[in-house]
């Protein structure tokens, strides 16, 4: 990833964050003040990650400071997502955690208490989620598994098997197709 590329990215992060009229911007100005302090995350976690992985004293000493924000901010909010992911990406609610070999597309929601990780097994195989989708409050994604574009993943759900077809309904333990 370019300097470029990353600037763009946390363009893109802060717009998925705002509201689209005033009643609701004053709203979450005034009563949801989290939602700048999920956006502040999502933006220092790019920054640490791009940082993490350049090359360079100056971007080494970089990392580390965005590292320390990062692990303030994950300390304080229960967040820590550290995997790759795209453009767009929405947290909700407390309590994610993304495991730093996973990879989401863009547009990935979560709604709290989400666990994306390995099966325990080999850190290195987690899941790779599609584009849009959208994941219930409560839901876990274990083990390399691959989950398509425009899925709906429903609360409390434990998906530990891959969905190829896009566009559909996931809930239940073990997840399986609702719609």
């Amino acid at each position: 990833m370019t300097k470029k590329e990353l600037r763009e990215l946390i363009k893109t992060d802060k717009e998925s964050y705002k509201c689209r009229n005033w009643l609701s911007d004053c709203y979450n100005h005034f009563v949801c003040h989290y939602v700048k302090f999920f956006r502040k995350i999502v933006i220092v976690s790019r920054k640490y990650i791009y940082y993490r992985d350049e090359k360079g004293l100056i971007n080494k000493i970089l990392m580390v400071w965005y590292q320390r924000k990062f692990h303030l901010l994950a300390r304080k909010s229960h967040i820590n997502i550290q995997g790759k992911f795209g453009k767009g990406l929405k947290i909700w609610h407390e309590n994610v955690i993304v495991n730093r070999y996973a990879v989401l597309g863009d547009n990935v929601q979560f709604h709290g208490n989400n666990c994306v990780g390995n099966d325990g097994k080999d850190p290195k195989k987690c899941p790779k989620i599609g584009n849009n989708v959208d994941i219930g409050y409560g839901a876990t994604i274990i083990g390399d598994v691959e989950i398509a574009d425009d899925i709906i993943i429903g609360a409390n759900s434990l998906v530990n098997k891959s969905f190829t077809e896009k566009g559909i309904v996931i809930a239940g333990v073990p997840a399986r197709k609702i719609k």
